[in-house]
This record gives structure tokens, sequence and C-alpha cells, in this order.
């Protein structure tokens, strides 16, 4: 078979050489390729560590920074334009091996992003449900034609969407918040973005491969040639700079800034207590700092994604704001200026762990 000529087709060969994805699917497809990575590339910061742990997770949300990544997000925007051109017009632009060299990057960059995000992700609680969202797309299809043969595709259907708001309604009724589903919607897409590009992805290279992929001439070489020096550049370029946002993080776990200034005030309006640490130094903490950092905590176990999108605001903000307490005078206006935070904070925690005060008291214990 070649480029400039295809030989006649029998009708069952015909079929086969047709593009797997046909009518409004294709839509969605388009949409997929182009919404999900985006999105992901916009929320990855929150991702982003806040101090140099040492750890594997903050090497990887490091290498998946956009910053870091701008020559992959190149070869990503090159692989999106190929498989939009793919779904419009499939017999025309598969004829083109730029295109097709395009879907094969678009299916080695979903490969990559998979197994990185997976290392990020699979190392906790949540591994097996994860897990099974990657693997949605596959085992779906199969219980759904088992569900309409059984009862009807009207029944299955309708029996879908009653799962589906039934656990929306269960979810926000634990966490007592009404837009929380659709949270976790969004953290979930994110989180199978890369593998669910890379089954569409597989699904369209295979499918050119099988029926339009020659021999190997002289331009492909060294269009390939090129291609390969291009990714070879991307990773050296993404490792140099994951390097060099990590040496910019703080060496050791951020402070609640503001809060540890205010309770540096005059120890008997701020009810502070001197506390020694490991290191041989000594700093002033007291009660709102307890209540302050204990929030902070409860936050990054329920939404460890949303905590790091407000560190990291609070640590520009906070630290800043943070030097210019200087006085015991001003520590104690901003010891009253987190009074209502601290009451806020206190009432919430106090309602969702009863036991909050023998917790706090583990904490800058005196």
């Amino acid at each position: 078979m070649s480029l400039e000529s295809t030989p006649d087709l029998t009708e069952e060969e015909s079929a086969s050489s047709k593009f797997p994805v046909t009518g409004w699917p294709r839509i969605l497809y388009g949409l997929f390729v182009v919404a999900l990575p985006s999105f992901s590339f916009w929320v990855i910061p929150g991702l982003k560590p806040e101090w140099q742990s040492g750890k594997l997770d903050a090497y990887l949300a490091l290498l998946l920074q956009p910053e870091a990544s701008i020559f992959f997000l190149a070869l990503l925007a090159y692989s999106i334009i190929c498989y939009i051109l793919l779904l419009s017009q499939a017999d025309r632009f598969s004829q083109f091996f730029a295109v097709r060299l395009g879907i094969y990057t678009g299916v080695l960059l979903a490969l990559q992003y998979t197994i990185m995000l997976g290392l990020y992700l699979l190392d906790n609680s949540y591994s097996l449900l994860i897990l099974l969202l990657w693997l949605f797309p596959l085992y779906y299809p199969k219980i759904y034609r088992w569900t309409v043969q059984k009862w009807g595709k009207q029944s299955a259907r309708g029996g879908l969407m009653m799962l589906i708001l039934v656990v929306i309604v269960i979810v926000a009724v634990i966490n007592r918040e009404q837009f929380y589903p659709l949270f976790l919607i969004l953290i979930g897409l994110v989180m199978v973005a890369p593998f669910w590009s890379f089954l569409l992805a597989s699904q369209a290279a295979i499918w050119l491969y099988k029926n339009y992929e020659t021999g190997l001439s002289l331009p492909r070489g060294l269009g390939l040639t090129t291609w390969l020096a291009v990714y070879v550049a991307a990773w050296r370029y993404n490792i140099l700079k994951m390097y060099e946002l990590y040496a910019k993080l703080p060496t050791a776990p951020p402070d609640c800034y503001i809060a540890t200034a205010a309770a540096c005030g005059h120890p008997r309006f701020v009810h502070a207590w001197k506390l020694h640490c490991s290191n041989g130094k000594s700093m002033q903490v007291n009660e709102q700092l307890q209540i302050l950092k204990c929030s902070e905590l409860a936050l990054l176990a329920v939404n460890p994604l949303v905590h790091k999108i407000l560190r990291k605001i609070y640590d520009v903000v906070g630290k800043s704001l943070a030097r210019k307490i200087r006085t015991p005078f001003l520590a104690d206006v901003a010891y009253v200026f987190l009074k209502p935070f601290e009451w806020l904070a206190g009432m919430v925690l106090k309602v969702i762990i009863p036991e909050i005060d023998s917790i706090r008291n583990e904490i800058y214990a005196k």
C-alpha cells in the first residue's frame, strides 16, 4: 500500500480501513483531547511541593509543572492539532506522515504522563479507586452491554443515572458542600486524562499503522530524526528545570508566618509560651497558632489540592506581611486581627472533630 494510490479493497477490508470513530463521538473525542490536557496543565501548579522534602512525589510534581514541560507542551499541541485534523477528515489527513507522526507523538506523551502521574498518585490509600477510574473505559462498555441485554436500554440508562445521582447526594451530604461532587468530578478528570488520552490516541495510531504505514523513506527518516532530537531536548530541559525549581523551594516545611509572628507579641497579651526546638533554637507559640496550624492540617487531609492552592497564595502574601511584624506591638495587632479566623477555625474543627482540643495540644506542646 502506498500513499499515492490505494488498491481496491473488498467490502470487509473497506469496513476495517474506516476510521474507528464515527458520528457524534468524534466531537466528544475532539473536546476531550483539547479540553482535558489544557485543564490538567492549568490545575497541575496546585501540586507544586511546598519545600525540599526529598520525596519522589516532590520531583514528579516539579517535572509535571508547565514551566518545566514547555517543550512537551509544544509537542502536545502538535499532537492535538493532528488529532483534530484526523477527526475532521480522516481519509484526507491520514495520507500525511506528519499528521500520523503527531498521533504517534500523542500516544507516547500520554503514556509518559500516565506513568508519571501514576507514580505520583498511586502511592496512597485511594490507589484502587484511581485505578478503577483509569480502567473505566475498558470495563464499563461490557457492563453496560450486559445490563442492556438483561433489562433493556431504557432501564440500563435509568439505573445508571439513578446511581450517579445517589452517589452525588451521598458525597454532598457527607461533606456538607453542595458543589463538592462537582469538584471531585473535575479532580477525577484530571487524574484520568493522561490514561484516557492514551487509549484514544492508541486507537487512532493502531488504525493508521495498519492502513497507511509503508517502508521508511529518506524524508520520513529525517522527520523522525528531527522529532527524536526535539524529544531528547524536551526531556533534558524538563529535568534541568525540575532541579532548578527544586533548588528554589524552602529547605524546611513552611511555617504559619503571620500566626507565628503574632505569637511574638507581649506574652501576657497573646498568651504565649516559649517552645524549645530540637535544633537548639526556641520560638514563641500560643493557642491561636495551635488552632490555625491544626485547621491547616485538617484541610490538607480533606482537600490536598485546595490546600496547596491556598498555601501557595498564603506563602506569597503571608511571608511578606510577617516580615513587617518586627515589634511586640505590631505582633499584638496581628494577634487581634487573627482572632476572628481563630474563632471560626476553632468552631469548624470542634464540629468536625469533637476531640480537637486534645489533638491541638499535641501541636507546639508546652
